[in-house]
C-alpha cells in the first residue's frame, strides 16, 4: 500500500502540494494585495498548469517563468505605492501592467512549441549538409582511385 503513494526516490507523492497550498493561504490572508495582483498577472501560468499533462510540466513551467519576470516589477511598484486593495486594482486598470505578463506567458508557451519543431528543422538541414560532404567525399576518392561506381 505505501509503494503506491510513492513517488521517485521513496518519497511521497504530493507531499509539497500542502506546503504550496499553505503558502498560497498564507499569501491571500496576509497580504491580499499581492496575491490578487500576481493571481491575474499569473493567469497564464495558472491555465498552463492546468492544460500541460507531460510529467514535469514544462510548459506551465515556461509559461510561469516569463510570466513571473513581467509580474515583479508591478509587484514592486504596488510594495513601494502602499500595499491595499485599491492600489492593486489600479495597477490591473493598467493595459501597460497586464498586457506584458499575459504576452510573456504567451511567449513562454510560443518557445515550448515551435523551438523543438525548429530545432528539429536545422538538425535534419545539418544532417542533409553532412550527406551531401561525404557523397561529395566519395565521389573523390572513387575519382581518385579509378573505381566505378557501385
Amino acid at each position: 500500500m505505501q509503494a503506491a503513494r510513492t513517488g521517485r526516490g521513496g518519497r511521497a507523492r504530493g507531499g509539497h502540494s500542502w506546503l504550496q497550498g499553505l503558502a498560497c493561504g498564507a499569501l491571500v490572508t496576509f497580504a491580499p494585495a499581492f496575491a490578487l495582483l500576481l493571481g491575474v498577472l499569473l493567469v497564464p501560468a495558472l491555465v498552463g498548469v492546468l492544460l500541460d499533462r507531460r510529467p514535469g510540466r514544462p510548459v506551465a513551467r515556461a509559461v510561469f517563468l516569463a510570466g513571473a519576470a513581467f509580474a515583479l516589477a508591478p509587484a514592486w511598484r504596488l510594495f513601494e505605492g502602499g500595499d491595499n486593495l485599491s492600489a492593486a486594482l489600479d495597477l490591473l486598470q493598467d493595459p501597460r501592467v497586464l498586457a506584458p505578463a499575459w504576452l510573456a506567458g504567451a511567449t513562454g508557451w510560443a518557445l515550448c512549441e515551435i523551438l523543438p519543431m525548429l530545432l528539429r528543422v536545422a538538425s535534419d538541414a545539418r544532417a542533409a549538409a553532412r550527406t551531401a560532404a561525404l557523397q561529395a567525399e566519395i565521389e573523390a576518392l572513387r575519382e581518385a582511385w579509378d573505381l566505378e561506381g557501385g
